[in-house]
């Protein structure tokens, strides 16, 4: 499951950035060449909602209380988002 959630988090990224110069080692939040700045996280995590949705049908919030209080941010990059998301699946 988890692949799918990456590929998914990197088709949703390329289509805001209109860029395909992202992988799972790509930086989305934070310092180190990252993404997107606040705003554009926000929106990138509203359609990922959305999309997350529509190809599994299971209806997650990811920037809520649960996200933010995590000892490390969920948004770091592809891959600590992948997990968290894959981690919310299975709970």
């Amino acid at each position: 499951m988890q692949i799918g959630v990456t590929n998914l988090i990197i088709k949703i990224a390329k289509k805001i950035k209109n860029s395909d110069n992202i992988d799972e080692n790509s930086y989305l939040f934070g310092s180190n060449g990252a993404l997107f700045d606040s705003i554009g996280l926000i929106e990138f995590l509203v359609e990922l909602e959305y999309a997350l949705y529509g190809e599994l049908g299971q209806n997650i919030s990811l920037a809520d209380e649960k996200a933010m209080s995590q000892t490390t941010s969920p948004f770091i990059s592809v891959k600590t988002l992948s997990r968290y998301i894959c981690k919310l699946l299975n709970e």
